[in-house]
């Protein structure tokens, strides 16, 4: 038996010493174990940086390879840190029915940090605390044809795990070309990535309220070009955040050129110092949604050649990539326009515009009380010009105030010139001219339909005014005269290919002044109207409002050669053969007033004679004019003159026996004569080559001439000279 522990001996000192020998075993085995786990951690970032190497060659069927620089993991931390990661595609393709390699791609860094390790045991949704991508360099070869045949994201995930849960996502220093290294024809210089909460499960995929698996999205670009079928497009910077809602583009630039240019294709040229989205839903962007409070352009300058043929609504444009656009408010300031291969051809400058409530769909585009998808549209311009006639007339006007609601336009000092000498204009022309100039200080339109305008249902508005215009028109009769019909009629408004319908138009103030030169005149005819005012009612072409009962209803006053009191009132029905009529009064006058016309064009001077009052009826359609004209006037006489020679006073015998006979015999030198009114018949017949107002001038001359005395066909004769 084991001896006894005596008071001098320790009782541990007398254990058996083989109880002690299990420590040592267990000291070993764990001296075996650490060194085994020293072993597999000094491999574990070779093995690992083989395995990854290997399964992209084995994923790609051999179409890629993967090389890393370094990998480095750190449990402690449970992070893994990859450097200088090159992907590239392999000379030979591993069989040649697969897609060809279409990426090249350089990373400086790659770090992941924070994995929870538990969690992809368990096969629950792997939380990792940061993913770090820097120094990203990519070459698209060719575009992809199988890019998204593995569907989303999370559904190419391992089967073992349930998704990934990503807090923190920053991918910094990206530059990505695709096409020729020297030539490329898509570039970023500078890009960066931030994300924050990914969600990379299904459900991620189904919620809402992220934008592409992240709870929060801020991109930044600098240095994005691109070249496009017949464009090249280049932006200085963007970013966009979607915890702020904003996307801004700063510095775009659109530029046609030659290659790849689709023959009566639309071509762009835009500068584009700053677009702003503000308020924008991103969660809707996901569903090809846009939604947002305010898009704001900043001094865009935009070239635009119109395509030959007209293109689709612009919601079905869009339709591809976004199913509907809402708008809150669109803005454009200090814009300029011109629009080319389109007749006018104009150019706009300082545009300001305000659009309310733009909603780009099927819906905003069908809906009545909205005008180009917007509730309401307000313009403002600068300076603008544009082609009339072109090359022939330029028209200007210096601002543009338009607002849809309630449908009121304002323009202010309209110009409408030749620009060139009525000379010139004749011949390029090769037929007689009227040479015009027309200056408006102010033109007003109220209840503008612009929702039947925008749709091409026609011209719609309550009423327009003009204020104090001024025509300059001048005319040459040496010329032929147009082979053409005239459109000026009242007729051929009937036939317009849109519907018009002016309830009310109104001139205030108009002045008139004509220069022409006849067939054998040496000299320059004059003759003016000033102080015209005048209105136009139930100006339409349509057939419910225009008819033979109901008629455009004309009413003027003014002065003849600035001291004959004029007015007239004419029922014209701008449908049918046109037939119209016209009654008037001319006030007392001197009939010297007239010899700035006459003198130069027909050899013809009132010596003197003086109108107590005028007052005609007639009536015109496409054969002539008829009528009926009362003209009450004395002390009638007529001077003719020599068209070549007989002085200061271009008389000579001839002359001068010619004005004898037919001041005693032919001329009536007062009316009424022996108490009797003697009425002047108005009978001309009509040219169609000449506009309506040419029509008038001569039923007036014709009943002018009859009324002092010419025989009817004498008159008549004249008056179609």
């Amino acid at each position: 038996m084991p001896p006894q522990p005596t008071a001098s001996t320790p009782a541990e000192l007398l254990a058996p010493p083989r109880r002690r020998r299990w420590l040592w075993w267990v000291g070993g085995v764990l001296l075996v174990l650490a060194a085994l786990v020293a072993v597999a951690l000094w491999q574990l970032d070779p093995w690992l940086r083989r395995t990854l190497e290997k399964q992209v060659a084995e994923k790609s069927h051999g179409r890629y390879q993967l090389h890393i620089g370094s990998l480095r993991t750190n449990l402690r931390r449970r992070g893994i840190t990859l450097r200088n990661i090159q992907l590239r595609p392999v000379a030979g393709r591993a069989a040649d029915s697969l897609p060809a390699p279409w990426l090249v791609l350089d990373v400086g860094r790659l770090h992941v940090g924070g994995i929870g390790l538990g969690a992809v045991l368990r096969h629950e949704v792997v939380p990792v605390d940061s993913l770090a991508i820097q120094t990203v360099r990519a070459r698209v070869l060719n575009t992809p044809d199988d890019l998204d045949k593995g569907g989303p994201l999370h559904q190419q995930l391992p089967k073992r795990l349930a998704g990934i849960r990503l807090a923190h996502l920053l991918v910094d220093d990206v530059r990505v070309s695709s096409g020729p290294a020297r030539h490329p024809t898509t570039q970023l210089r500078q890009g960066k990535l931030r994300a924050t909460d990914i969600l990379l499960s299904r459900e991620g995929a189904a919620d809402g309220r992220r934008i592409g698996y992240a709870a929060a999205l801020e991109m930044r670009a600098a240095g994005f070009e691109a070249l496009v079928p017949g464009h090249a497009l280049s932006l200085g910077a963007g970013r966009f955040s979607s915890a702020n809602r904003v996307l801004t583009l700063d510095s775009l630039r659109v530029a046609p050129r030659a290659e790849g240019r689709v023959l009566g294709a639309a071509q762009v040229a835009l500068w584009l110092p700053q677009l702003s989205l503000n308020g924008l839903h991103t969660e809707l962007l996901g569903r090809r949604q846009l939604r947002a409070d305010t898009l704001r352009f900043a001094q865009p300058k935009l070239t635009f050649t119109l395509p030959t043929k007209a293109p689709p609504p612009l919601h079905e444009v869009l339709a591809p990539y976004l199913r509907h656009v809402q708008l809150g408010h669109l803005r454009v300031v200090g814009g300029w326009l011109r629009l080319r291969n389109l007749d006018l051809a104009p150019t706009v400058q300082a545009i300001d515009i305000d659009g309310d409530n733009v909603q780009v769909d099927t819906a905003g585009y069908r809906d009545a009380a909205r005008v180009l998808y917007a509730q309401a549209w307000n313009v403002r311009t600068g300076p603008a010009e544009a082609s009339v006639d072109a090359p022939y007339y330029r028209l200007r006007y210096q601002s543009l105030q338009l607002a849809s609601k309630p449908g009121s336009v304002r323009l202010a000092d309209v110009l409408l010139k030749p620009t060139m000498p009525l000379h010139t204009l004749a011949q390029r022309k090769g037929h007689q001219v009227s040479h015009i100039t027309l200056r408006v200080p102010q033109v007003q339109a109220t209840g503008f339909n612009f929702g039947v305008l925008t749709r091409g249902k026609g011209l719609r508005l309550q009423s327009i005014a003009f204020n104090s215009p001024r025509f300059d028109i001048r005319g040459n009769a040496k010329y032929r005269v147009n082979p053409r019909l005239s459109v000026i009629t009242p007729e051929q408004v009937g036939q317009l290919p849109f519907r018009v319908d002016i309830r009310r138009l109104r001139v205030t103030n108009c002045n008139m002044y004509f220069r022409f030169m006849g067939k054998q005149a040496t000299s320059v005819g004059t003759v003016q109207i000033n102080r015209m005012n005048g209105t136009a009612t139930n100006l339409s072409n349509d057939p419910q409002r225009m008819t033979a009962a109901h008629p455009a209803v004309l009413h003027a006053t003014g002065y003849l050669q600035n001291r004959c009191y004029v007015q007239a009132t004419g029922w014209l029905p701008l449908r049918g053969n046109g037939q119209h009529r016209i009654v008037g009064t001319f006030g007392p006058a001197p009939f010297r007033i007239l010899n700035s016309i006459t003198e130069p064009t027909r050899f013809v001077r009132f010596k003197s004679g003086q109108v107590q009052g005028i007052r005609f009826e007639a009536a015109f359609d496409k054969q002539g004019a008829t009528g009926t004209m009362r003209a009450r006037y004395s002390d009638l006489k007529l001077e003719f003159l020599s068209r070549k020679g007989g002085g200061e006073n271009r008389k000579t015998l001839l002359t001068r026996a010619k004005t004898s006979l037919v001041n005693g015999i032919v001329i009536r030198d007062e009316n009424p004569r022996k108490g009797e009114l003697q009425p002047g018949k108005m009978d001309s017949r009509r040219n169609p080559h000449y506009s309506v107002f040419a029509l008038w001038q001569q039923g007036l001359i014709s009943g002018t001439l009859n009324s002092i005395g010419l025989p009817g066909k004498m008159a008549k004769s004249i008056s179609e000279e």
